[in-house]
């Protein structure tokens, strides 16, 4: 019975990866944070464009991903020096350059439905969420699209950027945070993480080598991608760092 399971796995993958190989974009409307994760590796191993899209009960996320350009992780571009490092600049953040929907983490991806109520689910919104968010996903391809650089358009936060005359259609942002309750939306732009889970060099090499195999190991053991990706050792030095602090908290200066 496990066998014939891995077998049915291993056909849905390659399922999976033979669908983002026809298309040029993929839209991830997903109802958890791990289902994520898969179509998030493929797109950047095979560079094409991603637009996320998640939902809150009166708040929504639509972001694109960095654009994995000849198979190097959008993290590495910054190695180069191509981008400044302090995200806060003047200066927008190319889109070669941000970071996907995995970057803001240091745990790897694991079951986020386990103990949760059905409300915080996502599966209970505001009648319009859905709508306004499907609306600035679509908004957000057609920028990118239009835009003369294509994926590689910097990212905007307000119309105060050097790069609002860019496009004809204005900035192209990393990330549209809208909050229904407060009539409002916000456009931050992040950095790629070079220990992201789903798109750093050392993920998707280890994909690109082992296939399904990889995935495989993702899947029996949450740890795996946390280690290989080095966050594990950070969370265990942040965790010293941090007993360290607290014995230190008599002391007089």
């Amino acid at each position: 019975r496990r066998v014939h399971g891995v077998a049915q796995a291993e056909r849905a993958v390659q399922q999976l990866e033979v669908l983002i190989e026809a298309h040029d974009a993929v839209f991830l409307l997903l109802d958890s944070r791990e289902a994520r994760w898969l179509p998030t590796l493929l797109a950047n191993v095979k560079s094409k464009i991603v637009i996320n899209s998640a939902l809150g009960f009166d708040s929504y996320l639509v972001m694109r991903h960095g654009w994995a350009k000849d198979g190097r992780s959008p993290s590495s571009h910054q190695c180069d020096g191509a981008v400044p490092v302090n995200i806060l600049s003047s200066r927008a953040l190319m889109g070669d350059c941000v970071g996907c929907y995995f970057c803001s983490d240091v745990v790897g991806p694991s079951n986020s439905m386990r103990d949760l109520t059905l409300d915080q689910q996502c599966t209970v919104t505001r009648p319009g969420v859905s709508m306004l968010a499907a609306a600035h996903a679509v908004e957000l391809l057609v920028g990118i699209l239009q835009h003369p650089l294509g994926p590689c358009a910097p990212a905007g936060c307000n119309l105060d950027d050097d790069t609002a005359t860019d496009s004809i259609l204005g900035i192209i942002p990393h990330q549209i945070r809208g909050f229904v309750s407060r009539c409002s939306l916000v456009t931050p732009r992040t950095a790629a993480f070079h220990q992201c889970t789903a798109c750093s060099q050392v993920v998707m090499d280890a994909y690109a080598h082992e296939g399904f195999r990889f995935v495989l190991k993702v899947l029996n053991d949450a740890e795996h991608l946390e280690r290989i990706t080095g966050l594990k050792q950070l969370q265990e030095d942040t965790s010293k760092l941090c007993d360290v602090i607290a014995l230190s908290d008599d002391e007089e200066f």
